[in-house]
């Protein structure tokens, strides 16, 4: 314990002492253990005081809270312990004005004159708990982002066998239907299976767009267009208790998906009809307006500031409190009740618009009802230029020809399907189950008019296929299968904007018209222009 002796301006009025005092970055405050003694010029503006004799003889209790100073205290009263610095303390300084102040306070025990007495040394930590925040938000941030990414891989992965499988179902319920074999009590049993199917297939589509692996087909498109299109389905959706207001007069061209953006409109929908149990009205806005930009919209901090195209439901139902608005875009969240609802609409709506460089907000209260905004980039003045359309309807002098088709896929099932879809439509059709078998029958056989091949197989995968026949038969046409989307393929560098792909699960009809058209762009590419 240090002891300091002499008369009181020993040490109050020594000139280097002052200067030492009056120089130092720190507030620094000496008490007594119940009133302020001394303060320099830093302390007095850390406590908002214009004047250090404002300070003075004002309990310490005032400015800060009491916690550490009992761990003095002890060495105030405990003359056989020795000098040492207590570890700083975060504490809350008190100001004149009223308001508080974040410090971090250093505190060690003298004797003065016999009497006990501490030295505080007060450091404003205002901006170092900021940046400790900011940090911690930061980390959140990437946690979050690596735990989204994991679990949108997984829902992709997992999205992807499941297609296969309802393709499978699908695909052998409408041989059934067309059985004339079939017995008629038996269609409305195979009807229900294919609507099942359907449903499943839906909730996966749903897992690829939180995911944005769902293939995406974006064009120019008129934002006023795609909300009037899908107003009956919508006023469907709602039903006849709740009013449905659609304001799309004026309104911007974007670069979208129409049938991506049109999921996102109705599963908007359907989370304000559920939010409207006993009727209300929603309003569907779509315009174009100057966006700040700034995290305090909801979800759309990292939006770069400009004019975008936005589409706004707003509803007049229950709302949401802050602990749910928190939570609504995380996947398989859901207030409905077991059973009803995946919770998986609002996190794929949250990822289509994602996909599309947009971001979606939301501001809700209990009983205010909720307003989602979409932003989306408008569509710039040299966009993409579609694909020329060919001249004549798809598959003209093709479908039913005897063209061959090299099948190939690693799913049995599947591939059974697609040869089956084919072959009774006219096709030959040579089956191959993964690239190396694909390969060997290409050798044997020769090029077939078209490959249509799955683009996830182990070993030799449909990419790596198409480059190696590619390299003897350059012209040699290609259609893809995946339940990935064209973005994160493109992204992969698995195949190129150019290629064509089909989405499963796929319908016969459906592989039937695809091949069809793939097969008529090919032939058409071979003619030479004219003149």
């Amino acid at each position: 314990m240090i002891e300091l002796k002499g008369s009181e301006s020993d040490w109050q009025q020594d000139e280097r002492y002052q200067q030492l005092v009056e120089l130092a970055p720190d507030g620094i405050l000496i008490h007594d253990g119940e009133r302020i003694l001394l303060c320099n010029a830093a302390a007095a503006r850390l406590a908002g005081a214009t004047a250090r004799e404002q300070l003075i003889d004002r309990p310490i209790g005032a400015l800060l809270d009491p916690p550490y100073l009992k761990a003095v205290q002890v060495q105030l009263t405990d003359s056989t312990i020795p000098l040492e610095a207590a570890s700083p303390v975060r504490d809350t300084l008190h100001r004149l004005d009223g308001s508080d102040l974040q410090v971090e306070v250093r505190a060690i025990a003298f004797l003065d004159r016999g009497r006990p007495a501490a030295h505080l040394v007060i450091r404003d930590i205002t901006e170092r708990l900021a940046v400790e925040q900011a940090t911690r938000q930061v980390a959140e941030r990437l946690q979050e982002a690596q735990r989204m990414e994991a679990v949108g891989a997984l829902a992709g992965g997992v999205a992807h066998e499941v297609n296969n499988m309802m393709g499978v179902i699908l695909g052998f319920s409408d041989f059934l239907l067309r059985d004339d074999r079939l017995p008629a009590d038996c269609l409305a049993d195979v009807r229900e299976i294919m609507k099942a199917a359907d449903r499943a297939s839906t909730v996966t589509r749903q897992l690829l767009a939180f995911g944005r692996r769902a293939v995406h087909r974006p064009r120019m498109a008129d934002l006023g267009a795609v909300v009037r299109a899908v107003e009956p389905v919508v006023r469907r959706l709602l039903g006849e208790d709740r009013r449905l207001v659609i304001v799309a007069d004026a309104v911007p061209r974007v670069w979208v998906d129409p049938g991506q953006l049109e999921q996102v409109i109705v599963n908007l929908a359907l989370n304000a009809r559920d939010a409207m149990l006993a009727g209300g009205t929603v309003t569907i806005t779509a315009a174009e307006t100057d966006f700040a930009g700034g995290a305090a919209e909801f979800g759309c901090a990292a939006l770069p500031p400009g004019r975008y195209a936005t589409l706004q439901l707003r509803d007049t139902g229950s709302g949401m409190d802050s602990a749910t608005l928190s939570r609504i875009f995380e996947p398989f969240f859901t207030t409905k009740p077991l059973g009803q609802g995946t919770g998986l609409g609002l996190a794929a709506a949250e990822g289509i618009v994602k996909q599309h460089n947009g971001c979606i907000s939301v501001v809700s209260a209990p009983g205010q009802g909720s307003t989602f905004t979409v932003y989306l980039p408008l569509h710039p003045a040299t966009g993409p230029v579609e694909r020329r359309k060919s001249s004549r309807p798809a598959g003209e002098a093709v479908a039913g020809s005897g063209a061959t088709v090299l099948v190939v896929d690693d799913e049995p099932a599947v591939c059974a399907i697609a040869a089956r879809s084919l072959e009774e439509n006219g096709f030959q059709v040579l089956r191959a189950h993964d690239g190396t078998e694909a390969l060997e029958l290409v050798g044997r056989h020769g090029p077939p008019a078209l490959v249509l091949t799955d683009l996830t197989m182990p070993g030799i995968g449909g990419a790596e296929l198409a480059r190696r026949l590619r390299e003897r038969w350059p012209d040699l046409p290609f259609l893809f299968m995946s339940g990935h989307s064209a973005d994160e393929l493109w992204r992969q560098g698995a195949v190129s904007r150019e290629a064509d792909l089909i989405e499963k699960p796929f319908s016969p009809k459906g592989l039937v018209a695809s091949v069809t058209a793939a097969l008529a762009k090919a032939e058409e590419s071979r003619v030479p222009p004219l003149g």
